[in-house]
């Protein structure tokens, strides 16, 4: 399992949305992807899910070139830029649809659809979509990702709009994943980052500006071993106060 990025860049306009950034993720666990809002990590994920191109460079899912080889992309899931279920749908006709895009067969899908109802504690699945609360839908869309049990998980925000309860129930299904999974996962909690991530790439004006272990990270840059640690590395690294 292999995410990578080769001097990747996207410009929008004038404006530099990724200048040129270069990372290569192996093997399971779960990577954080951080940044302050306006950093790049949607465009990032956006580029790896083939829902935007870059402007330059090439993005690989284990090692096939994501750009003009749509193969690339059978083995990932992608939960990007807070998209919701169709309204007019209800769950179960939400999660089905997406079985079929993802050519699911019937009984398999039918199977998942019941796991993950019983992990997500989702709600009465012939509830018509449109009238979920925000965390509901951002429920059903997490079990529209994890629907196809791909090896390769890109998460944007997860937990965005959730609940603590909510939180709670997705993190520890991450924690069971990353034990099989490579998931990539941006997050602006940094609790949720220090509790679930292995290794963190933190990213700002569109250039990556760190990476490693979180240990790490926050020994070289957070002056100390802390509870608050992460976080002092993230500020002195996106505020320049090394």
């Amino acid at each position: 399992m292999e995410i990578r990025a080769v001097n990747l860049t996207k410009r929008f306009g004038s404006s530099i949305a990724l200048d040129s950034i270069n990372f290569d993720i192996k093997g399971k666990g779960i990577i954080g992807y951080l940044g302050p809002n306006g950093a790049g990590k949607t465009t990032t994920f956006k580029i790896l899910s083939n829902l935007i191109k870059p402007t330059s460079g090439e993005a690989f899912i284990n090692g096939i070139s994501i750009k003009n080889h749509m193969e690339a992309l059978k083995n990932v899931s992608s939960l990007v830029d807070d998209p919701e279920p169709y309204s007019d749908m209800t769950i179960r006709e939400f999660l089905e649809f997406i079985g079929m895009i993802r050519r699911m067969d019937d009984k398999t899908l039918s199977k998942r659809i019941e796991e993950l109802r019983k992990e997500l504690r989702l709600e009465d699945l012939n509830k018509k979509c449109g009238n979920l609360s925000k965390g509901n839908k951002q429920r059903v869309v997490i079990a529209a990702v994890l629907l196809p049990d791909t090896d390769i998980l890109l998460l944007d925000e997860p937990t965005s709009g959730l609940d603590p309860a909510e939180a709670y129930d997705i993190k520890n299904i991450l924690k069971k994943l990353k034990k099989t999974k490579l998931i990539m996962l941006s997050s602006h909690l940094l609790d949720e980052v220090r509790e679930l991530c292995d290794y963190v790439i933190l990213i700002d004006k569109g250039k990556i500006i760190a990476e490693g272990r979180i240990g790490s990270i926050i020994k070289k840059f957070g002056k100390g071993r802390g509870e608050k640690g992460l976080e002092k590395a993230y500020i002195n690294l996106v505020r320049g106060k090394l």
